[in-house]
Parts: C-alpha cells; structure tokens; sequence
C-alpha cells in the first residue's frame, strides 16, 4: 500500500515567515505528514532557515510545490475571440506585450478560459474573457535555483493567490458541504507585505490580485503609536491584553485602506462578471488579530470569517506537532494550496 500514496510539499516561502505542508494522498485520504515553520528576519536568512527546516522538519520527500508573488506577477483579464486552448495560448503569446509591463520573452505565461461574453450568430457567444497571468522569468527561476542548490526538486512553481483556490477546493473534497459550490467566494491571504486575493465562482478562479498592504503595515501602526520597536509591537500585536481598544484605534486606518483595497476588487469583479462575492474566506498571520475579522465585515458589509484551510484533513501524529499544527492553522492556506497538487 506505502508505494501507491504520493507526497508533495506545499512551501509558502513569505517575506517573514516560511511554511511548509507535506500532504501525502492514498487511495482515500489527504494526509498531512509533516509540517514546518520558521520565521525569517530578513530575505538574507531565507536561504539558511529552508536548509535547517528541512533538516528538521521530518519531510519524506523532497518534492516541492510553491509559488512567487510581488510586482513581478501581473494578472490581467482581456477579452479574446472565441478559439481552441491551445489556439487561446498562442495568440496570448503574441499579444501579451499589449497586456503587461514586460518583453514577453522575460515573462512565463497562463491563461485560463472564465466565461463566454458579446452575441454571435444563432444564440452563439462571439467572445470569452481570459486570465492572463504573466510572472518574469527571472523570479521563478531564483525561486526553482534555491530550492535546487538545497538538494530539493522543484515540481510546479504556482501563484499565491491561485494556491488559495486549490486549499479551498481541498477543502471542499474532504469536508463536503463546508462550502456551496453554487455560490461566489472571496479567499483573502494577509501576509506580511501583501494580501492575495482570489474570487471563486461554482470553485473556478474568476478574479486574483494582489494588494500592497499586509501585516507589516499593522505592526509599523503599533509601532508608531506605542513608540516600540519591531519585535515588540510584533509581540503587541498577537497579544494586546488590556491595551486591546489602544492597538485597535492604532491599526485602524490601516484597516481601513486593507479593507477598500479589497473592496475595489470586488467591486471589479461584480462589475465585469455580473455577480456578488456573497462569502469572504480570510487567512494569513494577521488574522490572528482578535478584531480583523469583524472590522473587516464592517467594511465588506458581506459575511466574512476566518478560514481553516486544514479542516477534514488526516494528519500523522507521530510526525506532526498537533498543537503547533492547529495554531498555525489559518496561515497555512497557500501552503496547503500549493501542496494540493498531490491529489
């Protein structure tokens, strides 16, 4: 039976903090069979804080998922005659230099079919839109040499905010019914730097972005209002005790433009693809924060709760820290995403 399961580690390598999933799938069931976390003081350390994760992390295999994210991932959405895949594939390759800031021999492309739009002949659609996604070259490959000069294997080099989509429909297989596949969801990551943001209609990606404003904003709050330093307003921040309603007031504006960044998003999509994000899923480190769900509710004016990307998934005891496990629970969403791919 051993040799019909397969492994994979989902790695979400963020800009404070490394996570690493290793999801095994046998016949029946996802596994989680290992799991890691390291903070990362600075981009600097990331290359030593990998090499001692997987020394100590328990991994049995060396095959790695993950993914790149930043100013170099660009995510457009263009109309396109109606063809074949892979006639859509190429005519993007041609094109793509009217949709994104770089020479389309720098950059790896995708492109994914969302809806028929315009009127053809007999009832027929005479368009489609399309997600073009576009990551330069130079970005993925750094990512796969890192991993590579570790003694790890790179198999599939994704994006955050589509790993996202993939945890979510795990989630779906293993926990039926946590979700309605007939509805419109927005998955929503705040990371450190950034938040991802990925909405799902019928468990299709319709609309990804990123967002320049993540948990390092919330801290540099605190840190201003409280006078302290980083590690300090870090520590404030996941434990405010009775100074509660004063790191609230601190970290509201920045609450505030998080939440109508994300808020234009949405309002893009309902706009281009006639429908309402009716659910709001969140993850990442911030959501630890005691009052980010409900004040982000009180801006989306949608139902919004924070999410637990490992729900229903078996995980081997005597290999994982369960508590740590649960703990880390809602920032392991890319993580697990990426690792999804095992199924």
């Amino acid at each position: 039976m051993l040799k019909q399961r397969k492994s994979i580690v989902g790695l979400d390598i963020g800009s404070s903090s490394i996570k690493a999933i290793e999801l095994t799938h046998d016949k029946f069931d996802y596994i989680i069979t290992a799991f890691a976390q390291v903070d990362v003081p600075n981009e600097g350390a990331r290359r030593d804080a990998l090499a001692d994760m997987f020394r100590a992390g328990g991994f049995r295999t060396k095959r790695i998922s993950t993914a790149v994210s930043g100013k170099s991932v660009i995510f457009r959405y263009i109309n396109m005659a109606q063809m074949s895949p892979d006639e859509m594939r190429n005519a993007v390759r041609f094109e793509a230099d009217k949709y994104i800031p770089f020479d389309v021999e720098e950059v790896q492309l995708d492109t994914q079919k969302l809806m028929d739009v315009g009127g053809g002949g007999e009832g027929t659609a005479s368009e489609m839109k399309v997600l073009l996604v576009a990551a330069k070259n130079s970005l993925v490959h750094d990512q796969a040499e890192m991993l590579i000069q570790l003694g790890l294997q790179p198999v599939s080099v994704g994006v955050d905010a589509f790993a996202l989509g993939n945890a979510y429909e795990l989630n779906d297989i293993v926990s039926p019914g946590l979700q309605g596949s007939d509805h419109t969801v927005a998955l929503v990551d705040i990371g450190a730097s950034k938040a991802s943001i990925n909405i799902l209609r019928n468990n299709v990606s319709f609309f990804a972005r990123e967002v320049p404003v993540g948990g390092q904003d919330i801290t540099n709050a605190i840190t201003r209002r409280f006078g302290l330093e980083a590690f300090e307003a870090e520590a404030l921040k996941r434990d405010a005790g009775e100074q509660i309603n004063d790191v609230q007031d601190a970290v509201a504006p920045v609450l505030d433009d998080l939440g109508n960044e994300i808020n234009l998003s949405f309002d893009f999509f309902e706009n281009q693809f006639e429908g309402e994000v009716q659910e709001v899923y969140l993850s990442g480190g911030s959501v630890l924060l005691p009052f980010l769900e409900e004040g982000l509710e009180r801006i989306f004016e949608k139902r919004t709760r924070v999410w637990n990307p490992i729900e229903g998934l078996k995980v081997r005891s005597d290999n994982v820290d369960i508590d740590s496990l649960n703990s880390a629970a809602p920032q392991l969403a890319v993580a697990v995403g990426l690792a999804a791919i095992v199924g």
